[in-house]
This record gives structure tokens, C-alpha cells and sequence, in this order.
């Protein structure tokens, strides 16, 4: 029997060869880390070009979800200068248990005391401003939404208490969440009651005050942050501001009887006006409403 050799035909043969050269090629410009332990004698070895590889640091997903999606933060990300994203170190002060009632506040251009319910001159526009433009300390801007939520600061104690919370938050955070996350570590084991108690606090704020970090302070020359350069922290401290600037202009001064009359009131205003325009219109009404979770 003939035995069948086989043979590759010219053409292929020819683009194999050229498919050989191109990988040795290939392998022959790539270095490792560390230069070769031979070198061959006749090429001088300062002239050996060494290519390192640089790693692609990539957000983790809890990290990229604690910044994009830390809530509703869209209206806040338009028009900054910034070159990208500014991402804090790690902040040791802050992993002291005793750094919420022991670190310092209001010891700069913030104005701010521990004690005592928030004030007019703690809640202004200015105060806001600094919040945004990272002019205060994390632990400031959580002192002051603990005020305004309700949690009081006992000094001899060195413990805050929910005295005067609003009920609901009480049920949820007997004890003052950290809503900005102090330490700056966003893995998921640390990071994660931060995000849902900022979360939380941004489902307290009606459709209406979404927009009132712009309003407010678009006149003092801010505009918002570039959505490339967004951070978790940025995030969480115009959501922050936004609440407290929901909180100045319609919760400051009531007591929680007071604001459940003025909710009454206002949900009767709409349900009239809501007959009334199903009257006008004779037919069902698309004027939806997200769901608000109120902190009273």
C-alpha cells in the first residue's frame, strides 16, 4: 500500500512563516520586569529597553456603586472644572470608635458646636458651599446632619442619644449613622452601612427639593460636579447638603406635631386639586409622585 504523505501547499507555507516571524517578532520586543540574567556579548546591556506592566486599577463593584449610584445625585453632576475623580486616602483618625464624640468640630471656617439643636447660622447657604467644596471635615458635615435629625450630644457622657429623632429615622438608626463614610475604605464590609444610611436619608427628601443644592447655591458661583469626577465622598456630601437645605427650608422650627398637620394640609390641597383636574380633563391623570420616605 502507498503511503500518503501529506505536504502543505506553497501558499500556505509562505503565510505560516510570515504568522512565525511576526510572533518571534512579538516576543523578542517584550521584556519582563526584571532584565534577562544572560545577555548576549555582543549587545550592550544599558542599551536593553525593560517595559514594565503598569496594572489597570479598576473600581470594585461596591466601589463604583457607592459612587454612581449612591442615590440622586444626577441633578448635582454637571459642570465643575475637575480633571477626574480625587480619591481620598484612607483616613485613620476615623477608625477610632471615640472619633465621633472626641474628633474636632467647628475649630476652622465651619461654623459648628456639637451641642445643643442646629442653628440658622450652622444651616446657611455658605455652610453648604464649604460642604460641597470639601472645606470641612467628613465628621462635620455628619455632626450637622445628626443635629438636624434630632440626636443630641451629651457632654459629659461623650454619647449622642436620639432624644428629639424624628420617630421614623429612630426606629432605623436609634444611634447617629455615619452618612459619609469618615474612614474612606469602600470595600463592601466597611462601607456599606454608610451607603444605606445616606441612601436612606436621600429617600427622605420630596421630588420637589430635589433640585435645591442648584437653587441655592448656583447664586455663591457653584454649579455641580463633572459626573467623570465623582467620588463617593463628593457624592455623599451633596446629598448631604441637599438634605440639609431640604430640612432648612421645610423642616427647621416645627415640632413633629406641627409638621404632620402641615403633611395633612398639603396632601388635601393635592387631593382637591387632583379632583379638580380630573374633572377638567374627564379621565385618569398621569401626574405620578415617587414614593417618599419621611424621616417624621
Amino acid at each position: 500500500m502507498a503511503q500518503w504523505k501529506w505536504s502543505m501547499p506553497s501558499g500556505a507555507s509562505s503565510l505560516a512563516l510570515l504568522i512565525l516571524s511576526l510572533c518571534l517578532e512579538r516576543c523578542v520586543s517584550f521584556q519582563t520586569q526584571r532584565p534577562l540574567a544572560t545577555h548576549h556579548p555582543g549587545i550592550n546591556r544599558h542599551h536593553v529597553h525593560t517595559y514594565h506592566l503598569v496594572p489597570l486599577v479598576r473600581p470594585t463593584r461596591h466601589q463604583f456603586f457607592a459612587s454612581a449610584q449612591d442615590g440622586d445625585s444626577g441633578e448635582d453632576c454637571d459642570c465643575s472644572d475637575d480633571d477626574g475623580p480625587e480619591l481620598l486616602q484612607p483616613y485613620l483618625p476615623a477608625m477610632d470608635p471615640n472619633y465621633p464624640v472626641r474628633g474636632p468640630v467647628g475649630e476652622g471656617k465651619f461654623i459648628l458646636s456639637r451641642s445643643g439643636p442646629p442653628t440658622a447660622e450652622e444651616l446657611s447657604n455658605e455652610q453648604m458651599l464649604q460642604i460641597v467644596k470639601i472645606e470641612c471635615s467628613d465628621l462635620e458635615v455628619n455632626t450637622l446632619v445628626w443635629k438636624c435629625l434630632g440626636y443630641r450630644f451629651d457632654e459629659e457622657g461623650e454619647s449622642w442619644s436620639p432624644v428629639e429623632v424624628f420617630p421614623k429615622w429612630k426606629e432605623r438608626f436609634p444611634t447617629p449613622p455615619d452618612l459619609i463614610g469618615m474612614q474612606r475604605v469602600y470595600s463592601r464590609e466597611v462601607d456599606q452601612p454608610s451607603l444605606r444610611s445616606n441612601q436612606a436619608l436621600v429617600r427622605s427628601i420630596p421630588a420637589d427639593n430635589k433640585q435645591s443644592l442648584k437653587t441655592h447655591l448656583k447664586p455663591l458661583g457653584w454649579t455641580g460636579y463633572q459626573y467623570k469626577g465623582l467620588t463617593p465622598n463628593k457624592t455623599r456630601r451633596a446629598q448631604c447638603a441637599n438634605w440639609l437645605i431640604f430640612y432648612r427650608e421645610e423642616l427647621f422650627g416645627y415640632t413633629v406635631e406641627e409638621l404632620r398637620e402641615k403633611r395633612r394640609l398639603k396632601k388635601e390641597a393635592e387631593a382637591e386639586a387632583e379632583a379638580t383636574s380630573l374633572q377638567r380633563d374627564g379621565g385618569g391623570s398621569d401626574n405620578w409622585k415617587p414614593p417618599v420616605k419621611e424621616v417624621y
